[in-house]
């Protein structure tokens, strides 16, 4: 994950400041050249209506006038444009520490993705309403906006040579400021363009854009009007660019760097002359930072980084977290296409300072000895009976029966929610799971129904997570989901059915996968028990004792049967002799 969100960090243009709002609303102000944080504010309402897009502005005082420029102060020309969530654009100033002024005017419905200033005293924003709206500065208004179409645009970007309105959403989009028309239509990425940077050579423009789910940046020659046109060159990266910074060199070429979302940075180097578009480019070299820890070497990401404001030939960049940076300028190294800093955390090194500094204070306190007057006169305390205190003494039975403590009784469902959200925001996996594996009901619903509503999406992208590892896993994520859809319904449909449908997507494909495979599951499973039981039937029937208990053979009685036979067999003959005999008489006679 990044560390920071695009929109929400910048340099200054002199490149000696550096702001960044981080995921609680607060925006911080770094000195890049003492490494020291200079200025944090928290706005009102920095929750509910986070700041979504900065930008720094620098106003001349001499250009100063006193009816046009009530906001500004004498000395005070460095601001800081803020736009918010709920579609208004605030000025910080930087010499006060405070909230200068807000633009006036019925701005954007919902949220300003992009803000863009054009040193010529206007703003530009783009937000989810499908707006483009120019603001002006010395007014302290809105003068002007029209509709891009249906697709929400994510970033936006200004061309000074021709006047023109770059705005990028799933596909890139120039707009005549005269005219408000679409003036060319470019398409090459498959998602949302979230970063988008101009150039010039002479009176040529160029554009350079990255997407929201591509690891490749391209470059876009503005010219004559047309719609569907392709990109100039490609080129390729390890990872999501977080930030994209470029100069032109003094042969004609472009450097270009990339912060990714794992915290890499990528330096180009783009000969304009001779580019393909057939041949995606690689980085000329890929810097890294790791730490100088004797136990175990980490990664340091990087957050950002400038070439317009480094010295020549190096780029400007800054490493740590959100809490602690450390800037630099370095000289790349082109003859290797990987090149390792070796560097210490910025966290580990601001607490090595503060234990140095407090065992200084530590130190020269013990120097200091008290000072004690010898007139002083010390006097006894007054001495209390022991009687006394056994009659003040309670037994502890009584104590607890005081307190009326019922031991028997779980804690409230409050203490899961602090946990919940702490684990939320550390990604702790052991604190997460030590929660999400409580699956009595009631402690899941009281949990949930405390839960702050910005910390839901959180909490679906890890049950998604979740439910992709093994059984168990998937009935603890599977039971938290239902309570969750219960609980937090209404503001799930608040959201509208594409956020919806971006947030629980991978769950319905994780539960649609595992549905598919039920039937045969099942088929397998009846066809398995009837084996085992033909089986265990048949160990059943082999283990019966088919040989007969007892024989008994009679000699006697199976002879004589056999000569009572023969006899019976003698007699019937004779007599059936006799009676061929009188059968034959009895026919002579007649």
């Amino acid at each position: 994950m990044a560390l920071v969100e695009q929109h929400v960090s910048g340099f200054s243009p002199d490149g000696k400041l550096f702001a960044l709002v981080n995921h609680l609303g607060i925006l911080k102000i770094w000195d890049t050249e003492t490494n020291e944080l200079m200025q944090e504010f928290t706005p009102n309402l920095h929750l509910s209506s986070k700041c979504s897009a900065i930008t720094w502005v620098e106003i001349s005082a001499q250009k100063k006038h006193k009816k046009e420029r009530k906001f500004l102060d004498a000395g005070s020309s460095l601001y800081i444009a803020l736009a918010t969530g709920t579609g208004g654009v605030s000025l910080y100033s930087y010499a006060l520490g405070k909230i200068q002024s807000d633009l006036k005017g019925e701005g954007h419905l919902g949220k300003i993705t992009s803000i863009f200033y054009d040193a010529d005293e206007t703003l530009y924003t783009c937000g989810e309403d499908c707006q483009v709206i120019s603001w002006n500065l010395p007014k302290e208004k809105q003068i002007n906006s029209f509709s891009i179409g249906n697709e929400k645009p994510q970033s936006i970007a200004y061309l000074p040579n021709s006047k023109n309105i770059v705005v990028g959403a799933r596909q890139i989009k120039v707009f005549s400021l005269e005219t408000c028309e679409l003036a060319q239509t470019f398409t090459g990425h498959t998602s949302e363009v979230t970063i988008l940077s101009t150039f010039a050579i002479d009176d040529t423009e160029y554009v350079i854009s990255a997407s929201k789910m591509e690891r490749i940046i391209c470059l876009w020659k503005i010219g004559k009007k047309g719609k569907n046109k392709s990109s100039s060159c490609t080129l390729l990266m390890e990872d999501i660019a977080q930030s994209l910074t470029c100069q032109l060199d003094d042969e004609g070429s472009i450097k270009l760097a990339s912060v990714t979302r794992s915290g890499v940075i990528h330096v180009y180097l783009i000969p304009l002359d001779s580019i393909k578009a057939e041949k995606p480019i690689k980085p000329k070299v890929t810097i890294e930072i790791a730490s100088d820890s004797t136990s175990a070497i980490q990664p340091i990401p990087a957050v950002a980084a400038s070439l317009e404001h480094a010295m020549k030939g190096q780029i400007l960049f800054c490493y740590g977290n959100t809490n602690f940076m450390t800037f630099e300028q370095i000289f790349p190294n082109y003859s290797e296409k990987l090149q390792v800093l070796v560097r210490a955390d910025p966290k580990s090194r601001f607490m090595k300072k503060k234990k140095t500094d407090s065992t200084q204070i530590g130190s020269s306190l013990k120097t200091l000895t008290p000072y004690v007057d010898s007139k002083v006169e010390y006097t006894l305390g007054s001495v209390v009976s022991r009687k006394k205190l056994k009659a003040a003494e309670m037994p502890f039975e009584s104590r607890l029966q005081n307190l009326n403590l019922n031991v028997g009784e779980k804690p409230e469902a409050q203490s899961n929610v602090q946990l919940l959200m702490q684990a939320l925001h550390s990604k702790n996996r052991g604190m997460l799971m030590s929660v999400l594996t409580r699956t009595d009901p009631k402690v899941i619903l009281k949990t949930l129904q405390k839960l702050p509503v910005q910390y839901v999406g959180s909490l679906v992208n890890e049950l998604t997570l979740l439910m992709q590892k093994k059984r168990v896993n998937v009935e603890i994520s599977a039971k938290w989901l239902k309570v969750l859809a219960k609980t937090h319904s209404s503001q799930l449909m608040a959201l509208g059915s594409e956020d919806l449908l971006e947030k629980f997507g991978p769950c319905i494909g994780i539960i649609e996968h595992r549905a598919s495979c039920l039937m045969e599951i099942s088929k397998l499973n009846g066809r398995l028990q009837l084996l085992v039981s033909q089986i265990q039937r048949n160990k059943e029937e082999d283990n019966l004792d088919n040989e007969n208990a007892l024989i008994y053979a009679d000699t006697d009685s199976s002879n004589s049967d056999i000569e009572d036979g023969m006899e019976t067999k003698s007699v019937s003959d004779d007599e059936w002799e006799e009676d061929e005999d009188s059968a034959e008489e009895m026919e002579t006679e007649s």
